[in-house]
Parts: structure tokens; C-alpha cells; sequence
């Protein structure tokens, strides 16, 4: 029902009040880790293991936690839209476990937010292998396809035609699935492969088709500006119906975006992402500024900076790369200069690639942060 209200100050303040539930991303600077799938750790295992990292993020001074909810053709959640798919609800490993109601638990006295995050997206799986598996296994009318019409691979992971109406539709349909079968999950994120396309695909007859390509004709190359911006911009178009989708279940939800930086985002993998920003479709950018020392970090926080929208650096949180599998990347000392040098580039925040590196190094992050709150 909807009642007219007569008193103006009535109305300016429950304006206001919406605006700020709208704008709850950007409160409060996100200090995130992500958690990766149970082949990288052990806080998928328990219950038991899950509070004792999430106690230990808290301990650090984090606030945001970025747990996967979706692998090769699998959730982390009991998921009946994957299921009509895979016949199958969720990974496996977990048995009856709802894992991520679990985690929204164990979250939720710590004062922890909790992100779903789309790990493989528009992927369907990584390996050397040629036999079909993930999603293409089931749907293999899904396989992305490069000029030579041959399936689309690109650094072992092998892509679905991300411009498929149906399979952006089940992204959709996962994020509005996990909104409402959660209440108490922060957002949602789509990170370099989602929305994302390597450049070297999208050579598809419909796709061809829209673009006014004709029989005959020359294909273009993965490269020819018009070409790679046309394919940018319908990904840019999903992402307008992917947020959309969210606002409409919750709209106080986050769609988090995760991509590469740019402009090496949009050569490779179709990824607009100052355009996304531009249109108001992100609630949260944490590029993936993912180097091993000092001056390459540096950097890509300068090119990063140059191409936010002035107005929007409390929505970027760069995105650090401190662990790849066991090993963590940066000494405490060139941690500790990654943080700083965040904050002398503007930016309040930042995310931790991936947990295992925020437990070795959670002391780091402890004194950084107690460090920033005295001054």
C-alpha cells in the first residue's frame, strides 16, 4: 500500500534514511578476506575450524568475509536452481551441511559481513583436460567459442558463452537464490569471471548476428575496437539486469565486483569496469591488484585511481595478493607498506587473496589497523 505522506520533514527524513541503507557499502571502509573452495583450506572442514578462522579475521581487524558459493558446476550451498541442472545441490564434500549457514552463524556475534562470492562465473572449469566437466558437462550447448571455432580456453580455465541468455540467467537466478534463502548475507560478487569474457571469444552465430556481421564477411579480430567494446558492452548490459535482479529481492544488498585492472580488464576479458561505475552498477570495486612487491603495487593504485570516478573512491577496495595455495606472497614489512601505500592512494580499505595468508599473517593487519585507529 502506498500512503501519501503531508508532513515534508516526515518525508525528508525517511528519504534520507533510504539513502542511507542504499549506501551501506560504503560506510564503513571494507577490510575483506576471501575464502576460497575446500581444496585450499581447512575451513570448509568443521564447524568447529570455521569459528576458529572467522574469531581470528576478527582479531586481525577485519570486517567482511568473501566465502566461495560457487565452484566447477557445484555451490557451496544447498542450491535447488543448480540442482535442476547438475542433479545435484551442492559440493559434495559437504554432505547435508548447509556450510554457509554455518558461516552466517559463526559471522553473525563476531560482527563479521558475510559476501557470497560466484567464483568461476562464466567458467566452467580449469584443468589441462579436454573431456567436458562442470557446468559444460551438463550443458555443453554452453561452450564458449574462439574465432577458429574452437572451445575457449584461456589459462587453463574453459568458458561458457558468457552471452548466453540462459546462462546469465542462472547467475541471476543463484544471487536472487542466495538473497532469499539468506536474509542475513551481506551481498553478492562477481570477480574477473563475472561478468567476463576472454577477448578471444564471444564467436558466436547470435552474437555475430547483433553485431551486423553478415555470412561472407570477414570475422573480426578478437582486437578490432568496435568489436571488443560492442561484446564489453552487452556484458556491461547483464550487469545492468544482474543489479537490478539483487535491488530487487534486497535493496540494501551489495553487488561486490571483483575484476582485473584495468585497462587490461577490458582487453582480455571484455571488463568495463569505469563504465560500470559511470552507470551506478557497483556497490563495491576490489580490483585485483594482485603484485608481489612494492612498485608494481604502486602502480596499478595510481592507474587504478586515475580511472574511478572521482565521486566513488569510498566504493574501491583494492584487492591484495597475499597467499597462492599454502605460500604466503609479501614479508610483514612489505604488507605493512601495501596498507600504507592503500591509503595514500585514497583508498580506506582492502581485500586479502585468500585466507590462509590473513592466518600467518594476522598480526600484520592487527597492528597496521591499531595503528590507523590512533590517528
Amino acid at each position: 500500500m502506498h500512503i501519501k505522506s503531508r508532513n515534508p520533514l516526515r518525508t525528508l527524513v525517511a528519504a534520507l534514511a533510504l539513502s542511507f541503507t542504499l549506501d551501506a557499502s560504503a560506510a564503513e571502509p571494507v577490510r575483506g578476506v576471501w575464502v576460497a573452495g575446500p581444496q585450499h583450506n581447512q575451513f570448509w572442514t568443521s564447524r568447529e575450524a570455521m569459528r576458529a578462522d572467522l574469531q581470528t579475521f576478527k582479531r586481525a581487524g577485519l570486517n567482511t568475509v568473501y566465502v566461495v558459493a560457487l565452484m566447477t558446476g557445484r555451490t557451496l550451498y544447498p542450491s535447488e536452481r543448480m540442482a535442476r541442472i547438475t542433479g545435484e545441490r551442492q559440493f559434495e564434500s559437504l554432505g547435508s551441511r548447509d556450510a554457509l549457514q554455518e558461516v552466517l552463524d559463526e559471522a553473525q556475534p563476531l560482527g563479521l559481513r558475510v559476501v557470497a562470492w560466484l567464483e568461476l562465473g562464466f567458467a566452467s572449469h580449469y584443468g589441462s583436460g579436454t573431456a567436458p566437466s562442470g557446468l559444460l558437462k551438463h550443458r555443453p550447448d554452453w561452450l564458449g567459442l574462439t574465432r577458429d571455432g574452437k572451445p575457449l580456453v584461456k589459462n587453463g580455465f574453459h568458458w561458457m558463452n558468457a552471452f548466453d541468455p540462459e546462462l546469465q540467467q542462472l547467475m541471476i537466478d543463484l544471487s536472487t537464490e542466495l538473497l532469499a534463502r539468506y536474509p542475513r548475507l551481506h551481498g553478492v560478487q562477481g570477480d574477473d569471471r563475472l561478468p567476463a569474457s576472454p577477448s578471444s571469444g564471444g564467436y558466436h552465430d547470435q552474437v555475430l548476428k547483433d553485431y551486423g556481421w553478415q555470412p561472407g564477411q570477414p570475422l573480426p579480430g578478437d582486437r578490432d575496437p568496435r568489436w571488443l567494446q560492442f561484446r564489453a558492452d552487452r556484458l556491461t548490459a547483464f550487469l545492468k539486469r544482474w543489479h537490478a535482479a539483487v535491488k530487487a529481492v534486497r535493496p540494501s544488498a551489495v553487488l561486490s565486483l571483483s575484476p582485473s585492472p584495468y585497462p587490461w580488464a577490458l582487453d582480455e576479458y571484455l571488463q568495463d569496469w569505469p563504465a560500470w561505475m559511470r552507470a551506478g552498477l557497483v556497490d563495491e570495486l576490489l580490483p585485483q591488484l594482485y603484485r608481489r612487491d612494492a612498485a608494481g603495487y604502486e602502480k596499478l593504485l595510481a592507474d587504478t585511481r586515475a580511472h574511478v570516478p572521482p565521486d566513488q573512491t569510498n566504493r574501491v577496495f583494492p584487492g591484495m595478493l597475499l597467499a597462492l595455495g599454502p605460500d604466503v606472497i609479501p614479508s610483514a614489512e612489505l604488507l605493512t607498506q601495501w596498507i600504507a601505500s592503500t591509503r595514500a592512494a585514497g583508498f580506506a580499505g582492502e581485500v586479502q587473496f585468500h585466507s590462509v595468508g590473513v592466518l600467518k599473517r594476522a598480526n600484520v593487519f592487527m597492528a597496521a589497523y591499531k595503528k590507523e585507529a590512533r590517528h
